[in-house]
């Protein structure tokens, strides 16, 4: 589905030095953007600067901001406090190659928010994360094959580029779903190394793991599908993957790269009440910076030691660890979270009003600062329920639509979600639901027909 004409004549009056600019970086980089999924029709617009809760862009628009860096901003842009910390740091140097104590400093605010997590690593982004801690998981239970969630997406090396986003006619049966190659150069030897289960079914996980008994060492699992907007476990369904963990001997993997410090302060291992073997962070514990870290419990991190690979000249960077210090122990608070959390229910319950109000079909999902709205008949309980029932060509008309009104309200794609940064305030929510509440009778009529 294109883009209506209407909106995307305004997006394109609004936007006109982005697209030259667009042009010129074209010329010299893949796609014109650093990350393949930044590129969109008709072009990306290009940002000039960011502060608090807006960007600007190279044709003086400003968009207030609920993308957030694909969620790794929830401290807003800029935050005065890591400002500060890391001009200070600047100072003092911004790579070691050796040991410093901001390395403990670092682990121990990791610690202090995840009980599972005994000791800590730290990498440079989440793909680096997952890869570590997939390796030293397999490492630990001496068995090669990796088990994951069909639509969960756990970065971009080659174990985890299986079934992420697979073809509505390649599904394949729903309890044993197909394993499909998301990318060109991933060797096909490398998916008889990957198992593949639905979300939210226990007995299909159960049985996949009898027909392969002894051969899986870990399982990694989004504690919420956050590839798919915010698809929540239901019922017992992530303490039964630990209980079916423990009957096989295998490493339980949270990749709490999204929903860690976000929807609660130790992520959905404390939001669930669950105890995963290993952890891997990066995004927002950051502040913005480029970091990961990946943790658990000792004698599965120890593998570190006896063979399981990690290096990495930039890994555990003083300037970044300055920052992660900084956002964990002063902006990330008691008082951060509550004020997020209200805002992040008012934002959701605003959208549900206003669905209601002009007769849009669609559910609002919301967990604390991170929530999305699907225009859908159906709630959304697996990457099966995604695919058949949200329409994808509606949402982009809807996000563009938001984009022209100056609200940014969420990273592009209608499979992701919003992020309330501390540095939002009621009357920026405010200013969202007015948005969406200028575009809703469009939206409403365009269903309607």
């Amino acid at each position: 589905m294109e883009l209506w004409t209407d909106i995307e004549s305004e997006y394109r009056e609004r936007t006109p030095t982005s697209k030259d600019d667009y042009e010129e970086i074209y010329r010299h980089v893949p796609a014109g953007v650093a990350s393949t999924y930044r590129a969109w029709d008709p072009y990306p617009f290009i940002v000039e600067r960011a502060a608090g809760v807006t960007l600007h862009d190279v044709d003086g628009n400003s968009y207030l901001d609920f993308d957030m860096n694909n969620g790794a901003g929830m401290v807003g842009h800029a935050h005065p406090k890591v400002t500060e910390a890391i001009t200070e740091q600047l100072h003092d140097g911004t790579l070691f190659t050796h040991p410093h104590n901001l390395l403990a400093k670092a682990a121990k605010e990791l610690k202090k928010r995840w009980e599972p997590v005994d000791l800590v690593r730290f990498t440079n982004s989440g793909t680096e994360s997952t890869m570590h801690a997939i390796r030293t998981a397999r490492a630990y239970s001496g068995r090669d094959k990796l088990l994951k969630i069909e639509g969960s997406y756990h970065g971009v090396h080659d174990y985890v580029l299986i079934s992420k986003s697979t073809p509505e006619g390649k599904l394949g049966h729903p309890e044993r779903p197909a394993k499909v190659i998301e990318s060109e150069g991933v060797p096909k030897k490398t998916a008889e190394t990957v198992e593949v289960a639905p979300w939210n079914d226990l007995d299909a996980v159960e049985a996949i793991l009898k027909d392969h008994v002894n051969e899986i060492g870990a399982l990694i699992v989004e504690p919420i599908v956050m590839n798919v907007g915010m698809t929540q476990p239901y019922g017992d369904f992530l303490q039964g993957l630990r209980d079916l963990c423990d009957e096989h001997n295998i490493v339980y993997i949270f990749d709490e790269v999204k929903t860690g410090v976000k929807i609660a302060p130790g992520g959905a291992a404390e939001y669930y009440g669950i105890e995963p073997d290993l952890v891997t962070m990066a995004k927002s514990i950051g502040g913005n910076f480029p970091v990961g870290a990946f943790g658990g419990r000792e004698e599965v991190m120890r593998e570190i030691e006896n063979g399981a690979a990690h290096f990495g000249t930039y890994n555990g960077s003083p300037l970044v660890l300055c920052a992660m210090v900084t956002v964990l122990q002063e902006i990330l608070t008691d008082d951060a979270y509550e004020h997020v959390n209200d805002l992040g229910e008012s934002l959701a319950e605003g959208y549900q009003d206003i669905m209601e109000d002009t007769g849009i079909t669609g559910h609002v999902e919301n967990v604390n600062s991170q929530g999305t709205v699907s225009f859908s008949e159906e709630t959304i309980t697996d990457y099966r329920d995604y695919v058949a029932n949200v329409d994808v060509g509606f949402h982009e008309n809807y996000w563009f639509a938001m984009l022209n009104q100056g609200v940014l309200p969420h990273p592009h794609d209608a499979s992701q979600q919003w992020t309330i940064s501390v540095q939002h305030s009621q009357a920026d929510i405010d200013e969202h639901l007015e948005a969406f509440k200028a575009v809703a009778p469009r939206l409403a009529n365009e269903q309607e027909t």
